[in-house]
């Protein structure tokens, strides 16, 4: 076994909620009256906080963000946290690392609340051991913290799709493994490099218990 511990990020790595995040996003900078965005630029604002996504991509203001926060949030709970679909060979994934006796957790960069329902609504929740949100969703992309907190075991890895994740796994002193089939952007492995990249979750668990091309 070449990890016991599997942390997993949530969107654009369990599942694929393009639609809510961008839906919402898209209501939200259309209430705060600022220019509608191309879907690449909305695609973005998946993966970091809220208010950096609206000042960076959509160019709001301090107090634009405040309010465009407000906005999201209230939208995103309203109707954006149930569209959304678990990948295919997600469960597949999960059930073999389980079955193995991997120690599966989740580090992401959502609200408590929004990673318990999303566990709850789509059945996966019976895998994981834990899982570490944030309480401050709005301004803070950095996911050290939950990553360092969903450790249960050693050796352990991180399965994400954007910079934040690779970058969190590296501060917390362990590898990371790719999901290019998530929400992946340019220049997200420029600075650091995965130990592995997958294209389905149901590459993991051979990489996990180092099989087939992956044998240790």
């Amino acid at each position: 076994m070449r990890y016991r511990n599997v942390i997993f990020d949530m969107d654009g790595v369990l599942i694929d909620n393009s639609e809510g995040i961008i839906g919402c996003a898209r209501e939200t900078v259309s209430r705060l009256g600022l220019p509608e965005l191309t879907e690449e630029k909305y695609r973005l604002f998946i993966g970091p906080a809220l208010m950096y996504s609206l000042r960076t991509y959509a160019g709001a203001t301090d107090e634009e963000s405040e309010r465009g926060y407000a906005i999201y949030r209230q939208l995103y709970f309203e109707k954006g946290i149930d569209q959304y679909r678990v990948y295919d060979g997600v469960e597949d994934a999960l059930k073999a690392l389980t079955a193995a006796g991997v120690k599966c957790t989740i580090a992401s960069g959502k609200p408590i609340e929004s990673i318990r329902r999303i566990l709850d609504t789509s059945g996966l929740g019976k895998y994981f051991l834990k899982f570490e949100g944030t309480e401050k969703p709005k301004k803070y992309s950095d996911k050290t913290k939950q990553t360092v907190a969903a450790i249960v075991d050693t050796p352990a890895v991180l399965v994400g799709d954007r910079v934040y994740d690779l970058t969190a796994a590296k501060n917390a002193g362990i590898d990371s493994i790719y999901a290019l089939y998530g929400f992946c952007a340019p220049g997200d492995t420029d600075e650091i490099t995965p130990a592995f990249e997958i294209a389905d979750p149901r590459e993991l668990p051979d990489i996990v218990l180092g099989n087939g091309k992956y044998a240790l």
